[in-house]
């Protein structure tokens, strides 16, 4: 592990996705493809934690899929709480 230098600024790296037909997956979230809706299910950041899920779109899955939406945009969207 290299050492850290005062001063200097650090990046995240970016999560690689899991994509195939019917998965969009992340770093702590997922977009799936069901018979009947598509569900936008990510881990909620509140006191207790869990997990919320969401109806999504077609269009927003396969925006997701191609990179033109990010899951962030989606929690923006959906997420209330």
């Amino acid at each position: 592990m290299n050492e850290l230098e005062f001063g200097k600024t650090y990046y995240p790296r970016k999560s690689k996705l899991s994509i195939s037909e019917n998965l969009v997956q992340g770093q702590g979230w997922q977009a799936q493809r069901l018979a009947d809706k598509i569900v936008f299910e990510f881990i909620a950041a509140r006191h207790g934690g869990g997990v919320d899920s969401y109806d999504i779109t077609e269009f927003e899955f396969s925006a997701l899929k191609c990179g033109d939406l990010s899951a962030e945009d989606l929690i923006r969207k959906y997420d209330r709480s």
